[in-house]
């Protein structure tokens, strides 16, 4: 713990460089490190871009169509939502060959976890769920209007909400019992990977603590104006991008404070940490910024 708070301290005044800038497609969204690379969707051009992390070049472009935006992997393959088609599409890393499954509903968010993969479907207002062998559509739960992001953590499944929603619910993956957890903040929609705790990115520019066993909220931060995806770096510390802002936004999680902020890419988006790096999609852009160190 103190080696963690000394290496969260040395972080003042030194802020992490970029080593690539790696063009992939119009529009970069999700990200997921998997299969020996990191794999971008791009929803405006409609691809699935594969980067080597040691040559920090492009070595796959899968073309499916525009609306390609969050993406997942787990259970052998590569899961992407397609929110312009409705689909669900699962795909072959090591082929490349997609097949897609029709879940409706403007499909936001995507996640494998419990033996299925769950795709939040916001028009509709379900939580929707599929096997991952047959793509035959499992349960469709009704969760609430306009759910977003997803996350696991304390042995279940976390939705996020979108609009004038201010809470997220938790749904027991076997009993399919839905808790919701009032956060006392409008539009509560993404989850930062990585930490145990969840946090929480709602209302542009707040950034909500929960502890997932007791489903207390432990703080609120604000910052920023229009927070994206974030995840947890090796030292501690979570980087949370602001798309409005084109940069990253650094918070030390013990002390719930802003650390510091640095440039990223155009309409920066979403963080992924993989391969002893951090990664940021620029989705107002068409390339992804590698920074040195995880």
């Amino acid at each position: 713990m103190r080696t963690l708070a000394l290496a969260v301290l040395a972080l003042v005044g030194s802020q992490p460089h970029v080593v690539a800038r790696v063009e992939t497609g119009g529009s970069p969204g999700g990200a997921t490190a998997a299969f020996g690379a990191v794999w971008v969707a791009n929803d405006g051009a409609g691809t699935i871009a594969r980067i080597d992390p040691r040559t920090n070049r492009v070595t796959k472009r899968i073309r499916l169509s525009p609306g390609v935006f969050s993406l997942t992997h787990g259970l052998g393959a590569l899961w992407v939502e397609n929110y312009e088609r409705g689909t669900l599409v699962r795909i072959d890393p090591r082929t490349g060959r997609s097949r897609s499954v029709r879940v409706g509903g403007t499909p936001f968010d995507v996640l494998a976890a419990y033996g299925r993969i769950w795709v939040t479907a916001w028009e509709a207002g379900k939580l929707v769920e599929v096997d991952p062998h047959s793509l035959r559509i499992l349960r469709r739960t009704n969760v609430g209007p306009r759910p977003t992001g997803l996350r696991v953590a304390g042995g279940g499944v976390w939705v996020g909400f979108g609009r004038s929603a201010t809470a997220v619910a938790r749904v027991d993956p076997l009993s399919h019992a839905i808790e919701r957890v009032e956060l006392g903040v409008r539009a509560p929609s993404w989850f930062a990977a990585g930490p145990p705790d969840l946090w929480i990115q709602a209302a542009d520019n707040v950034l909500v603590h929960v502890d997932p066993s007791s489903r207390r909220v432990l703080g609120k931060l604000s910052f920023g104006r229009t927070l994206a995806q974030g995840a947890l770096a090796a030292d501690g510390t979570l980087w949370i991008p602001d798309k409005e802002q084109n940069m990253v936004y650094r918070v030390d999680p013990k002390q719930g404070r802003v650390v510091d902020s640095f440039p990223a890419g155009a309409g920066a988006f979403f963080a992924l940490r993989a391969f002893g790096s951090m990664w940021v999609t620029s989705y107002a852009g068409d390339d992804v910024w590698r920074f040195a160190g995880d």
